[in-house]
């Protein structure tokens, strides 16, 4: 227990955004502590475009689920994001969604 309150409240390094991320809201390795505020949860979904064709690979959906919870973390005011590891499901061994959340928070 007292290993996870040092991990939460110890500040994470940034990391580079995904590609077609929001520009205005930096991803980081953790949950960030004071002086940032906590603006709470925010997900991420994608679906796949013509379900069947297999035309939308798993990382397409990864990037564009990442991208949603930053638009997301974006409209609530966030300038940083730590996302969770992504879900993708699968039917008849082609990916068509990807979710993820993440928690946002508000740096000076």
């Amino acid at each position: 227990m007292a290993i996870a309150a040092v991990a939460l409240a110890s500040a994470g390094c940034a990391t580079t955004p995904a590609p077609g991320a929001h520009p205005g809201v930096i991803p980081v390795d953790g949950v960030l502590a004071a002086p940032c505020t906590n603006l709470g949860t925010v997900v991420g979904q994608s679906e796949a475009k013509g379900w069947g064709s297999g035309s939308t690979s798993r990382d397409e959906l990864v990037g564009r689920a990442s991208a949603d919870a930053m638009d997301h973390a974006a409209a609530i005011g966030a300038t940083h994001i730590w996302l969770s590891p992504v879900t993708v499901r699968e039917r008849e061994g082609a990916p068509f969604s990807a979710t993820l959340t993440g928690v946002a928070f508000r740096c000076p």
